[in-house]
């Protein structure tokens, strides 16, 4: 099979966005479904916590899982070829490096915020959930 083809085959099964729909489901933009959800102040901080919850939980998980498979696939490719067996190390260590730093930056803000007492204090609770009333 011709590399040009299979690397074709491959982005396109892969990278098609129809496997993201099925993890990632709920609505990003907290308001505004109709004319009368009026958009309000407290609504940018829903949005913004929205958006930080859709990338830590859908597409990090989804892009190292890719880059993943990619560094697999280098290093099938390899054969004796150091350079591409390098290479696929390099991505898949990259992967499993962003994801440590990604969850565990959480838990050390999580950490952080409880132990401070800033959680309790402004009457954040579960900082990471904000529902506005």
């Amino acid at each position: 099979m011709n590399k040009k083809l299979f690397s074709i085959i491959f982005s396109v099964f892969l990278l098609f966005p129809v496997f993201s729909y099925a993890l990632c489901e709920g609505e990003i933009v907290p308001c505004g479904k109709d004319l009368n959800d009026v958009c309000e102040f407290c609504d940018i901080f829903e949005l913004a916590n929205n958006i930080i919850v859709y990338i830590m939980t859908c597409l990090a998980p989804i892009i190292s899982g890719v880059m993943l498979i990619l560094g697999g696939f280098y290093f099938m490719i390899a054969g004796v070829d150091p350079s591409k067996m390098q290479k696929g190390k390099d991505i898949a260590t990259a992967a499993i490096i962003g994801l440590i730093v990604i969850f565990v930056s959480w838990v050390l803000l999580n950490t952080f915020l409880s132990s401070m007492g800033i959680a309790e204090w402004t009457g954040l609770g579960n900082w990471w959930e904000f529902k506005c009333d």
